[in-house]
């Protein structure tokens, strides 16, 4: 009898001290991939993912950190008790983008099987305005002569777009708009002429179209280029 009480009390202490060592917390988002699918240029996405504790001790994060600074991430709780959860109400910026996009949030936590567990925001976003080219190479130039160049700025969103201005602050190059008001489906022609001065040996700087569109309120332009006598 004596024998058979040992054997159990051994039996569930060995039984409490396992579950104690495998006690942990572990992180849980349902849908950890967020698609907004299309939207235009400029518009602010916003998404709450929920953040389980499925484990059987607090869950504690130590730290969120965003792909880049278009995307905020904001916990409302640091400390997760088991079987509760959290929100993470996230928001990207889509002013200076295009295309397929993908952003992530990593979260670092005491979980010990996932200690940085990634969650995604992803989608497409239509550019109201697009520019071509994005940049201007102006190649080899020649100190007091002319050269000129051209960008298209064509209209793909649904509404009128107005021209405000187009200017560039380095004094050597001078600018012109075919058009003020741009319609839809409709482009617009930007003339670039450059004349490099005496002592330049190199030309970079950038044109600024200014715009009433709320999504892309100002687009740039890089040019750059070297200068010969």
């Amino acid at each position: 009898m004596y024998r058979r009480i040992c054997l159990t009390f051994s039996v569930v202490a060995l039984l409490v001290v396992s579950g104690t060592a495998f006690a942990a917390p572990e992180l849980s988002v349902d849908q950890p991939v967020y698609d907004f699918g299309t939207i235009i240029q400029g518009k602010r996405v916003e998404h709450v993912f929920i953040l389980k504790n499925r484990g059987d001790t607090p869950l504690t994060v130590t730290r969120t950190k965003t792909s880049c600074g278009c995307t905020v991430a904001n916990m409302s709780t640091k400390t997760i008790a088991p079987g509760r959860s959290a929100e993470l109400r996230t928001a990207f910026d889509s002013a200076n983008f295009g295309g397929t996009i993908a952003k992530t949030i990593t979260i670092d936590s005491n979980d010990p099987r996932t200690p940085a567990y990634t969650l995604t925001l992803k989608g497409i976003v239509k550019e109201q305005l697009v520019i071509a080219p994005r940049q201007l190479n102006l190649g080899q130039l020649k100190a007091g002569a002319d050269k000129e160049l051209a960008l298209t700025l064509e209209n793909k969103g649904e509404r009128t777009v107005r021209l405000i201005s187009v200017t560039s602050p380095l004094p050597q190059v001078k600018i012109t708009l075919s058009k003020q008001f741009l319609k839809p489906n409709e482009s617009a022609r930007v003339n670039v002429i450059v004349r490099p001065k005496e002592g330049d040996r190199f030309l970079s700087g950038f044109i600024v179209i200014a715009t009433d569109s709320p999504g892309k309120s100002e687009v740039t332009v890089p040019l750059y280029g070297s200068v010969t006598r």
